[in-house]
């Protein structure tokens, strides 16, 4: 069978999603009703954005903060990604077994230095890019903890949606295990890293957080095309996601910092 009319038989998602979605055993056509999805994830609070990065009012006053600009940074307690509002599905596939798309295809989710390269937004046409940096201005060492949620989802979307987290240059991209769609359900998706709770998306720490450090943070997410969950089902679904930092403990004047 052609390359062709292999791709006439899979759900068709979205324009895009068209090249990446899973095989379907339904053989169902494109439609003009599946081309176009919005991500449907804007709104938080008082501010538009579809995902909100925050640190408790406590901790905040206590001198940890988030800025974009190292040239010029501005602290603040709260930062909000620009809307994504044509989320079609992509990959992290290309050029491996699971994907027919060769490094490069305008399907292919960059690369992490091209996605951490602007501070701040950075979205593609179908995904969002932020980077921002967490500092610590307080006076103490302290111990932090990083956690992103899911606040909430519709229609399934969660299920096929990707966060890639980028730490000074070191990325983790993490996804729900496999359902019952996928060929091994409840392992882990493919090159992925799987959420921490129901969910709770990720929970890392910084050790030791020195005053006057700071850390660049990537955070990327998109739909994966190639996930089996990925299809018609989600349309018009979306989900809405924050990520919090807080304070975990405070060393005291006598105290020996440890990163272990």
């Amino acid at each position: 069978m052609g390359r062709q009319a292999k791709l006439a038989e899979r759900i068709i998602f979205a324009s895009r999603a068209s090249k990446v979605a899973k095989f379907s055993r339904f053989g169902i056509a494109v439609s003009a009703l599946l081309t176009f999805v919005v991500f449907a994830i804007s709104y938080y609070g008082e501010v538009v954005g579809n995902f909100t990065f925050r640190v408790d009012k406590r901790d905040y006053q206590a001198g940890i903060s988030l800025y974009k600009d190292p040239n010029d940074p501005i602290f603040s307690p709260r930062l909000n990604a620009e809307k994504v509002t044509n989320a079609d599905g992509m990959t992290q596939f290309c050029g491996t077994e699971y994907s027919y798309y060769d490094i490069g295809d305008p399907v292919c989710i960059p690369s992490d230095a091209e996605v951490s390269s602007v501070n701040g937004a950075n979205n593609g046409e179908s995904y969002l890019a932020y980077t921002f940096y967490l500092a610590n201005q307080g006076i103490r060492v302290v111990d932090l903890q990083a956690t992103a949620t899911l606040v909430s989802a519709t229609r399934g979307a969660e299920e096929s949606i990707r966060l890639r987290l980028i730490v000074n240059d070191v990325g983790t991209t993490y996804a729900r295990v496999q359902s019952q769609k996928g060929e091994n359900p409840g392992e882990p998706e493919p090159g992925t890293t799987p959420w921490f709770g129901e969910y709770e998306i990720l929970n890392i720490n910084f050790a030791a957080f020195e005053p006057d450090e700071a850390v660049k943070i990537t955070v990327m997410v998109w739909y994966e095309g190639e996930d089996p969950d990925h299809n018609n089902d989600i349309i018009g679904g979306g989900v809405k996601m924050e990520m919090l930092f807080n304070i975990t403990y405070i060393y005291g004047d006598d105290e020996v910092p440890t990163t272990t």
